[in-house]
């Protein structure tokens, strides 16, 4: 474990790694309304309502009541995304600040929050975080290498945008991967070529392993074929299933059995050795 903690301190402290972050990155982050954000069960109860009004919950899906909500209820929907999924000021935890004031090439993220937002009006963070949305109909202007900002790419859209333009949904998510999605495909490039670190996820995004096949068939890779010089890359969570475990060490993905608040402690916020 010391032994991670230190290479995963180096790589970090190079300048030169992404990070990506899941759900689990913005569980101690609230609304504009100081309540914790939902989870996937806690959307599926909220969002019954906004579909039924005149129901029992009967164990619908998220995906499935968000295509509901879309065709039948979409400005309450709206309503709902733009309170529920935005932070607001209520205290955020300082990990969080170490994690995205570390000096990283590249940060994308599942997530629709703001959080990025909301930690810069918190805290003073060595670089500016530039958010952008993968779903924008136009593609916004990147911060580029300049050094003065880090990207934050929502790969499933923003909070703030029209319901539509997030990914939630089973048609949604079908759109998705029906054609090819040019910040996934930046991502697989740059998982090829970058360090990486995971941190509030499982990787179990289909979309992601889907552009991640194509890549690898582009290049006539065999399975689970790597070069010797494929980047490290790690992630962390207090917990992982065993076959989970075995696919992402096969893709040379290193599990660091840790919480993200730990981390921050052990190696954000200490001097890279």
């Amino acid at each position: 474990m010391e032994t991670r903690l230190r290479e995963l301190s180096r790589i970090i402290a190079s300048g030169n790694a992404m990070l990506f972050t899941g759900a689990g990155f913005s569980a101690n982050a609230c609304d504009l309304d100081g309540n914790c954000l939902p989870d996937s069960a806690r959307m599926c109860q909220e969002l019954w309502p906004i579909c039924f009004p005149d129901g029992e919950p009967d164990g619908s899906s998220l995906q499935d009541l968000y295509d509901v909500a879309l065709l039948h209820a979409a400005d309450r929907l709206r309503t709902y995304v733009d309170r529920r999924l935005r932070v607001g000021d209520a205290p955020l935890p300082a990990h969080i600040a170490a994690w995205l004031g570390a000096p990283w090439k590249r940060i994308y993220t599942l997530n629709v929050d703001d959080l990025e937002v909301a930690v810069q009006r918190q805290y003073k963070l060595p670089r500016r975080l530039h958010s952008i949305s993968a779903l924008a109909s136009e593609p916004a202007p990147s911060a580029g290498d300049a050094g003065d900002a880090i990207d934050v790419i929502h790969l499933n859209g923003m909070a703030g945008a029209r319901a539509s333009e997030l990914t939630f949904s089973t048609m949604q998510y079908a759109a998705r991967l029906c054609a090819r999605d040019r910040e996934y495909e930046r991502l697989v490039s740059d998982l090829e070529h970058a360090p990486f670190v995971f941190a509030g996820t499982t990787l179990d995004e289909a979309i992601l392993w889907q552009h991640f096949e194509l890549h690898r068939r582009r290049k006539q890779l065999a399975p689970l074929d790597h070069p010797p010089d494929h980047p490290p890359a790690f992630l962390i969570s207090s917990s992982l299933t065993r076959a989970r475990r075995m696919l992402l060490e096969s893709l040379r993905i290193e599990w660091v059995q840790s919480t993200i608040a730990e981390v921050a402690d052990q190696v954000l916020s200490k001097p890279a050795g």
